[in-house]
């Protein structure tokens, strides 16, 4: 058998050593030169070509330029064409190419205003200028409407109906405004109720507060009840109407008022209407508040 040496620093290891320090990290490298410069491509192809720069416009915008320099200007108006209008403050010119200004037309309506007769508080008022008699025999539950134009805004505080001389016996009155349209009596604007009329002579009045405003009405009233003699007064001392545009029939008879027969209870829309160119209408009073 061989000879085995053991040394004793095999059997007994001496400590390990420290680690070592991490070594330096490295530089990056240089870069590259850049390479040579493409050749340039190939020229695009010509747009299409622009408008010339002519303006087109419409009357009574106008264009007395060229095809490089635009001159706009607005026609004058007309009363055929449209256009820019002179002011003026003038209510009496005739010209047809300018405009008036709200001052203008102010005036205007002032002048017309101060040539209306308006109506006088506490007068009263009746529909018609036309002479129904002094006294006239209604037919009891026919409604007559009496046409009523008022030129101003105005306030009415009564309305009353008055026995003529004849009058004897009880009858009951309904009275009332209607509206207008075309010229006659149309819907209901106001019923007033009824009076009770029992001695010849006298007015019976109903307070109300009714404002019109300009344009043709019709006073309405209708005995509901018929006395032994019926009769009403229909022109009297009172202040007059200033309606004066009554229509006229085919023969020239002046239409005095319209009437509507079988009426009874409240007021509705005028029907059936008949014109009344005799004296025969129940007349109707308003006063000015």
């Amino acid at each position: 058998m061989g000879r085995i040496t053991v040394s004793s620093n095999n059997l007994f290891p001496g400590p390990k050593g420290e680690k070592g320090d991490a070594g330096a990290a490295g530089t990056n490298g240089t870069n590259g030169t850049n390479g040579a410069t493409g050749a340039t491509g190939a020229t695009g192809a010509t747009g299409a070509t622009g408008s010339s720069g002519v303006v087109t416009v419409n009357a009574p915008i106008t264009n007395a330029g060229t095809s490089t320099a635009a001159n706009l200007s607005v026609s004058a108006g007309t009363t055929s064409a449209a256009g820019i209008l002179q002011l003026t403050d003038s209510t009496s010119s005739t010209s047809t190419t300018t405009a008036a200004t709200p001052n203008a037309v102010k005036t205007a309506y002032d002048f017309s205003n101060s040539m209306v007769l308006p109506f006088v508080t506490g007068y009263y008022y009746k529909g018609t200028t036309a002479n129904l008699g002094n006294t006239t025999a209604a037919t009891a539950n026919t409604t007559y409407y009496v046409p009523f134009f008022v030129p101003t805004t105005t306030t009415f505080d009564r309305i009353l109906t008055r026995a003529g001389s004849g009058f004897s016996g009880t009858a009951s009155v309904r009275l009332g405004i209607y509206n207008s349209s075309a010229g006659k009596p149309s819907t209901v604007l106001l019923d007033a109720g009824t009076v009770s009329v029992t001695a010849a002579g006298v007015s019976y009045t109903i307070t109300i507060s009714q404002q019109l405003t300009p344009g043709l009405y019709f006073l309405a009233a209708n005995s509901q009840t018929a006395a032994t003699t019926n009769t009403y007064t229909a022109i009297g001392s009172n202040q007059g109407s200033v309606y004066n545009g009554q229509p006229y029939t085919t023969n020239l008879t002046m239409i005095q008022y319209y009437s509507q027969a079988s009426v009874t209870g409240a007021f509705s829309t005028a029907t059936s209407l008949t014109d009344g160119v005799l004296s025969g209408a129940i007349v109707a009073f308003v006063r000015a508040a």
